[in-house]
């Protein structure tokens, strides 16, 4: 399910009121590593597929919650994933993959 490239939202753990456009940078069984795009891989971290910080690409919309787009984004209140996946080349981690 999780694939080093794939997007989803996570919550930055250092203010937990932020849920930031993520990638998966690196996978150890059944961990990976949640790496915020566009800011310093301080803020990275390791979590598994029941973490309570990740979430599906769409969710916030689905909640009603405010993401925040990737640092330096050129126009992010008109951010979309559908057109950021087209930029970056990428795609979502698949939502059966998040054991909530």
């Amino acid at each position: 399910g999780f694939e080093v490239g794939m997007k989803l939202e996570a919550v930055d753990r250092m203010n937990p009121s932020l849920i930031c456009v993520a990638t998966v940078t690196d996978v150890v069984d059944n961990r990976f590593l949640v790496h915020f795009d566009n800011w310093d891989d301080t803020y990275d971290y390791w979590c598994d597929p029941s973490s309570p910080y990740i979430h599906p690409v769409g969710w916030c919309q689905e909640h009603g919650k405010p993401l925040t787009p990737p640092q330096d984004y050129p126009d992010p209140d008109n951010f979309t994933w559908e057109k950021y996946l087209k930029e970056t080349g990428a795609s979502a981690v698949p939502s059966w993959a998040f054991k909530v």
